[in-house]
């Protein structure tokens, strides 16, 4: 459990570090709002990651069930590393972040949050891949604490990465640009070693 804890807390900081649209949301309302309001909208964001990564969870224990799906994923998930990996590489740009001013209720900051994760249609594939690599390295017995552990890795993941957004959100929005470009640079070559760990279990 606490392998799939840290596991869940990795991935996530791997997924949410390179700039998108709910990390620059976050950054914004830093930069215009201040520090707390832009917290309770990256908690907001995290809670409702922590249900994705519940569902992507319950679905890939039921997706790997059929032993002869193992191989056919590997083969699957292969092509999909290696294709993030020269996205973020090559072509991945940091997006601008939205014009509107947030709001200052908390539970609407909150609820913002929410919506905007909800609205990331990339976290369920993102997180079934990893559930069912993880369930194919050994390191995840299906079970309601392991999921547990993991989808509560996850939330506490995506809430440090979205925090060093919003207490870093002014120099960030200044310089999006090139800091978003290391970071999927980095990211990305964590997702290239990931993709020859799965050929090298293939071949």
């Amino acid at each position: 459990m606490l392998i799939l804890l840290v596991a869940g807390v990795l991935l996530s900081l791997a997924g949410s570090l390179p700039p998108g649209l709910i990390s620059l949301s976050v950054a914004q309302t830093g930069y215009r709002r201040g520090f707390w309001p832009a917290m309770v909208l990256g908690l907001g964001a995290a809670f409702a990651e922590f249900f994705q990564a519940w569902g992507a969870a319950v679905f890939s224990d039921w997706f790997m069930k059929n032993p002869d799906v193992a191989r056919w994923f590997q083969m699957a998930a292969l092509p999909v590393f290696w294709g993030l990996a020269l996205y973020l590489i090559f072509w991945a740009k940091a997006p601008k972040p939205p014009k509107e001013l947030p709001a200052l209720q908390p539970f609407r900051q909150f609820m913002k949050g929410v919506v905007i994760s909800v609205f990331n249609l990339l976290a369920i594939p993102y997180w079934v891949i990893y559930c069912s690599w993880l369930q194919l390295q050994g390191w995840w017995v299906p079970g309601l604490f392991p999921t547990l552990a993991f989808a509560s890795g996850v939330t506490l993941g995506t809430t440090i990465a979205l925090a060093l957004y919003a207490w870093l959100s002014g120099d960030l929005l200044r310089r999006s640009d090139k800091i978003g470009r290391y970071i999927n640079v980095f990211v990305g070559l964590i997702f290239l070693g990931l993709g020859a760990k799965i050929a090298w279990d293939i071949w």
